[in-house]
């Protein structure tokens, strides 16, 4: 199991624009949601206090319906998307621990556009410019960080799990200069969708080393990456 692991990091890391991540810490740690959907998870450290802000759900709810019912905490979840509110709604009915806003997050409050994903099958999209999608790009409202948990009244959390689709090499950077620190970030990088992928994702991890996170889970495809500040 193990080798067979290493081999399919070794694959991704060969690749063009992909790229191999290393485990920094040895932590405990779970997969929390569906294998497309899903981030390691460092359990111990929340409990039904804990606030975890989601950004990125398309039609997949499995990492938020398995962190509320695993510590019974709450969750703000976002996507900009036209029918993932929709989507999502059923899930909202059943529990009050979970709250859904139809924005995305960016680096300044303004509506961007947003291609969408060139399989069709797929729903979630980006603010990227994709030049097979770029005829069918809509706007949608964007905000940032300190916007958004000022209008929602949060005032602390968690866990921040940031599903963005290349947005994070810019927002990142602007979290932490805001003094956002929460005890953990996940989050899926891109590398593929910029010719200097490798180059960002390298710059990227090493910001958050230098503000005291830790890589301490990486999935099979080396996207999903799991950070820890302690």
């Amino acid at each position: 199991m193990g080798y067979m692991r290493s081999i399919k990091k070794m694959l991704t890391w060969l690749s063009p624009r992909k790229i191999f991540i290393p485990v920094q810490r040895k932590i405990e740690k779970e997969w929390t949601g569906s294998d497309y959907g899903g981030f390691y998870v460092h359990l111990p450290v929340l409990n039904e206090e804990s606030v975890v802000l989601s950004f990125g759900v398309g039609e997949d709810v499995s990492f938020d319906r398995q962190l509320i019912e695993s510590r019974q905490l709450k969750i703000y979840a976002f996507d900009p998307t036209p029918g993932v509110e929709k989507f999502v709604q059923s899930f909202q009915d059943e529990t009050d621990n979970f709250h859904f806003l139809p924005v995305g997050l960016g680096v300044k409050d303004r509506e961007e556009w947003f291609y969408p994903p060139e399989n069709p099958e797929h729903i979630s999209g980006s603010v990227v410019p994709k030049d097979a999608t770029r005829a069918k790009a809509f706007p949608v409202q964007m905000k940032t960080l300190s916007t958004i948990v000022s209008e929602a009244r949060i005032d602390r959390f968690d866990l921040l799990k940031l599903d963005i689709e290349g947005a994070e090499y810019e927002v990142i950077p602007q979290i932490l200069n805001n003094g956002f620190k929460p005890l953990q970030i996940l989050v899926e990088v891109h590398p593929d969708l910029f010719s200097d992928g490798r180059k960002r994702t390298r710059k990227l991890v090493k910001l958050l080393n230098e503000n005291g996170y830790q890589i301490f889970g990486v999935s099979n495809t080396c996207r999903e990456l799991s950070f820890i500040r302690l």
